[in-house]
């Protein structure tokens, strides 16, 4: 068997044989065969499709809340909207806010 230099750059036989029968690929052809079909047409699709499926809650606050939430995301590794979604999940369940109301029974304050 022949045993190639560290300076050869020419292939070997068995290299050049198997280039041979590899199956020419066409580039940018982009038809997809392997794996599952595509849900979604586009990417704006999926982006309207992800949009549909959720609500966005927008409200407003003190800048020390603000300022508060954003450094608890920090401590936790996740983002406000994360840290809200949460908040919002544990208010939501461990307290009946049709029969106690805001902070109550004086309301807002």
């Amino acid at each position: 068997m022949h045993q190639p230099s560290l300076l050869d750059c020419a292939p070997s036989t068995v290299e050049a044989t198997t280039q041979a029968m590899a199956a020419p690929v066409v580039a940018g052809s982009g038809a997809r065969s392997i794996g599952r079909p595509a849900v979604h047409a586009d990417a704006a699709a999926r982006v309207r499709a992800f949009r549909a499926s959720r609500a966005r809650i927008d409200y407003t606050d003190k800048p020390e809340i603000a300022r508060t939430l954003d450094g608890i995301a920090d401590q936790l590794g996740c983002s406000r909207n994360e840290l809200m979604q949460s908040i919002t999940r544990f208010a939501l369940t461990n307290r009946n806010w049709k029969q106690v109301g805001l902070y109550g029974a004086k309301g807002l304050q």
